[in-house]
């Protein structure tokens, strides 16, 4: 077996050495704490990077503008959001109609009478920390960091109180998604520009000393989910052709390859596709999740390695909320350079 290390510098400016071998995984994440942050996107695919100079201290997450709002939240504020929160999102994982405006207006008399705006912001808040834990989160709720550490206390004693909530989604239609779905005329709108870095403590668990809930890996449920990864592999092998086609090049579309089809599920990519300019090839890994874009994913070392070889040529394709309506984002290049990769499971040998 061969291995390969490499260094990644952090935020903060520290080296970490990660080991690659042929069976380890990395957690691809683009939210809290990464290396590289992501500005106005140029187009489907294609955008403007620059390096986080600094990771903030953790006293520093809170927003001072927030906290003036109605004072720091204190502990039995934080648990009635939290539960609240988890209610709307035991909801809208069972597809069931709820406001979200309701559900905040409910909430304000037993929240020292915060503003709507201060109360949707916590709400954002907890998103942000769901995101962190890899967990599913309300996707009406886009993840805002700059939150207290106490909510993630808040969250984690929920959960361990809760310990089956996470249980009854498992099985879902919108995580386990059976039927094909085929893109809609305009491709274009399928393409979004990649999540924000959103400020936060990236943090390491450590369940050995909290004695807590048993948390569930929905990443990794997604990553060993073979039907979800091929549905959403067909639906991208569709998306490329159209792409394509669109742009006049029939004869590269009919080239378009379901590589881990035909070759096998080895080569560090999906799809072999073409760049509509100058022919040249695009390498096309493709990860699905039912849940929203702001979800973290596993990437192999064989996919981490094959993109820094050939950068120029790879490209990630984030397909995202692929029950209800699917879409995607891109991230060209080198995995390590446009996702901050946690090492998450090793080879050990003697």
């Amino acid at each position: 077996m061969t291995h390969a290390s490499r260094s990644l510098r952090t935020p903060v400016g520290t080296i970490v050495v990660l080991r690659y071998d042929t069976e380890s995984w990395a957690r691809a994440t683009v939210f809290p704490g990464q290396a590289i942050s992501f500005s106005r996107p140029f187009g489907p695919g294609i955008l403007s990077s620059r390096a986080s100079s600094a990771e903030p201290a953790r006293s520093a997450l809170v927003s001072p503008q927030r906290k003036s709002e109605g004072g720091a939240w204190a502990r039995p504020e934080v648990d009635l959001i939290v539960a609240d929160y988890f209610e709307m999102l035991r909801l809208e994982l069972q597809e069931e109609l709820f406001s979200k405006k309701q559900h905040r207006k409910s909430l304000q008399p037993r929240l020292n009478s915060r503003s709507d705006g201060s109360i949707e912001f916590k709400h954002q808040n907890i998103s942000a920390v769901l995101v962190g834990m890899g967990l599913p989160y309300i996707e009406g709720y886009k993840p805002r960091g700059n939150y207290q550490g106490l909510l993630e206390d808040a969250i984690e004693q929920f959960l361990d109180a809760n310990s089956g909530f996470l249980g009854e989604f498992t099985e879902i239609p919108r995580l386990n998604p059976s039927s094909e779905k085929l893109p809609g005329p305009n491709i274009d709108l399928l393409f979004e520009p990649p999540p924000e870095r959103i400020l936060g403590p990236p943090g390491l668990s450590t369940p050995w000393t909290q004695k807590r809930f048993t948390q569930i890996d929905f990443s990794r449920r997604d990553a060993e989910n073979r039907r979800l990864g091929q549905l959403g592999e067909q639906f991208t092998l569709e998306v490329e052709r159209r792409r394509l086609l669109g742009f006049g090049r029939d004869d590269l579309a009919d080239k378009v390859e379901w590589v881990s089809q035909t070759i096998g599920d080895g080569l560090g990519f999906d799809l072999l596709s073409f760049n509509h300019l100058d022919d040249s090839e695009r390498f096309i890994e493709v990860k699905t999740t039912g849940l929203g874009k702001f979800f973290p994913f596993y990437v192999s070392e064989n996919e981490v390695r094959c993109s820094e070889a050939v950068p120029n040529k790879y490209h990630l394709y984030r397909v995202f909320d692929f029950s209800r309506s699917p879409r995607l984002y891109v991230l060209p290049g080198a995995i390590s350079s446009a996702c901050r990769l946690t090492p998450v499971q090793y080879r050990a040998t003697i």
